[in-house]
């Protein structure tokens, strides 16, 4: 026999029941009597929409990033990147090139490339490798310093990324002994058979990129090599002029609003002025390049006097003192030799508009 107060509290849940829609499953209920507590609806507990979406095949959460396991990640560190943008730095101020970071990036990026192709990972082909490193270099950079400059930086950087695979491998190495002696009761030994094999999968892919990586720096070293032994004279004199080039430039126009690059202002000084065995050798041939380019021989001549003058009063000229008197010699030569080319240039152009003039004066019949 039911008593009076659990009668109403069964009269309470049909009420609930009518209210709210919902069936008897969704109230909550006790076994026994009840004793006047409030009966509640009772939510049942149902997943997140991201736990549903990784349950239901094809379906990809909203917003959910995915991320690639750890076993194929790359990771560089910020440590590794700051690393290399020191590297960088040091190298594009060597000669005022900060401006051509990004040109250096994809140029060494170019050259790593090309350790890749299986053509040339034959011995017979190292050869063929190493010209193929230097065309590369030499088609971003025409001046053999910048190409030097280039080839050095390559080096240190690859170095810096050779040590980043050694200690990739290192970890990969702890990865093994963890799975190869997992810890009791922890871990199942099919799993840790499987992930062994894996990290043992990836050490030898590693261990390939090292050996590739070893003789990418071996063909860079004979890359330098082959380049010094060819231009080291020019290479020398470049490391020595360009950054006093860079002084003028700046000085004289500021920062970016040279018109010519501090590379060639002292390449050309390099081989025209410093190499010149006869000076008008010299100014036939900026006659030449005059013809092309329509270069004014008052502001080559002043610019080839500034550097010789920093040149020559700096603590490491590119010349002895009796060599750079010779030098100051012809750059008085060529400066006559302009002179006199300017005043001829000029006494031509009086005749010419004088018979000019004239010449509109005459009449048909006197014609």
């Amino acid at each position: 026999m039911l008593s009076g107060g659990c009668f109403i509290a069964m009269a309470e849940v049909k009420k609930v029941q009518r209210s709210t829609g919902q069936s008897d499953k969704r109230i909550g209920h006790t076994e026994g009597i009840y004793r006047g507590q409030p009966v509640t609806i009772v939510q049942d507990a149902s997943p997140s929409a991201i736990q549903l979406a990784s349950h239901i095949a094809g379906f990809e959460a909203t917003k959910q990033k995915l991320r690639e396991p750890l076993l194929n990640r790359h990771i560089v560190s910020k440590k590794v990147f700051r690393e290399k943008e020191k590297i960088l730095a040091t190298y594009t101020e060597r000669l005022g090139q900060m401006k051509q970071s990004r040109r250096y990036k994809e140029t060494y990026a170019d050259l790593a490339r090309q350790r890749y192709k299986p053509e040339y990972r034959e011995e017979e082909n190292q050869d063929a490798l190493r010209d193929i490193l230097l065309y590369k270099v030499a088609e971003n950079f025409g001046e053999v310093t910048e190409q030097d400059n280039v080839l050095e930086y390559a080096l240190a950087t690859h170095a810096l990324e050779r040590e980043t695979l050694e200690v990739e491998i290192t970890q990969v190495k702890k990865m093994i002994d963890f799975f190869s002696n997992p810890p009791p009761h922890t871990r199942n030994i099919g799993f840790a058979n499987s992930e062994r094999m894996k990290w043992n999968e990836k050490l030898i892919a590693l261990e390939d990129s090292l050996k590739t990586s070893d003789s990418f720096k071996t063909q860079l070293l004979r890359a330098r090599e082959l380049l010094q032994k060819t231009h080291k004279r020019e290479i020398r004199d470049g490391y020595n002029l360009i950054p006093k080039a860079a002084a003028i430039l700046n000085q004289r126009y500021g920062d970016g609003g040279a018109t010519e690059s501090a590379v060639s202002f002292a390449a050309t000084y390099r081989d025209e002025v410093l190499g010149m065995a006869n000076p008008l050798d010299v100014f036939e041939t900026f006659i030449r390049r005059q013809e092309k380019k329509r270069e004014s021989f008052r502001p080559y001549i002043d610019s080839m006097i500034a550097l010789f003058g920093v040149d020559m009063a700096s603590s490491n000229p590119s010349r002895s003192r009796e060599e750079l008197q010779n030098v100051r010699d012809g750059l008085f030569r060529i400066e006559i030799c302009g002179q006199i080319y300017d005043s001829i240039g000029t006494l031509g152009h009086n005749i010419r508009r004088m018979f000019s003039g004239n010449m509109s004066t005459i009449t048909p019949r006197q014609k």
